[in-house]
């Protein structure tokens, strides 16, 4: 499943939002905002495993850059005019 912005957006806030502070240490829950999450989007058919998987995914992307957003990807690789001269001589 593809998720949208807002949809990775919601899922940063609740794990947040979900926190719990104990014992001078801030505590977040995977399941939390999991169940937020699907009680907001009940009309998704996710697969519970699979989310959570995107839960951690998306957290660890935001800690990191500070973004929900993937960044680039750097996709196929370009083809040099040599090589497409070479492959229009061969055929």
């Amino acid at each position: 499943m593809v998720y949208s912005v807002e949809q990775n957006t919601f899922i940063v806030m609740s794990y947040y939002r979900n926190g719990t502070f104990v014992d001078g240490a801030w505590l977040y829950s995977v399941a939390a905002c999991k169940q937020e999450y699907l009680a907001n989007y009940p009309d998704l058919e996710i697969q519970e495993t699979s989310l959570e998987a995107h839960i951690r995914d998306v957290i660890n992307r935001f800690v990191c850059t500070g973004n929900v957003n993937k960044g680039k990807s750097s996709g196929r690789p370009a083809v040099s005019e040599e090589v497409v001269d070479d492959l229009r001589e061969r055929l």
